[in-house]
């Protein structure tokens, strides 16, 4: 299973803008564009609140999730973008178990 990736950002006045005067499918944009560097786009929304938008996107990598985000931040359209990874708890748990630490003594 590809690494699941979740974006939230804020759409500038010119990004608002285009919304409401605008006519086209946001959604089919965003998949689209994962379509164009091989990832999936699982999720996309708008929101209310601290971020206009979130994305969850199934990408084998971050820096497909990172290359979407700059080419959108580029057109000045987005800003503020946060990228977060979403993890496997179970995962991390048996690579804890492996971890050898000794703490600083006194």
């Amino acid at each position: 299973m590809a690494p699941r990736f979740i974006t939230m950002a804020r759409y500038t006045s010119a990004g608002t803008g285009g919304l409401i005067e605008g006519d086209t499918d946001r959604k089919a944009v965003m998949e689209a564009m994962h379509q164009s560097v091989g990832a999936t786009l699982v999720d996309y929304s708008l929101t209310r609140g601290q971020y206009d938008f979130y994305v969850i996107s199934d990408a084998d990598s971050f820096d497909q999730v990172a290359a979407m985000t700059l080419k959108a931040k580029a057109t000045g359209t987005v800003e503020n973008p946060v990228i977060l990874e979403a993890i496997d708890v179970n995962q991390i748990r048996q690579t804890v178990s492996k971890v050898e630490f000794t703490p600083p003594h006194k």
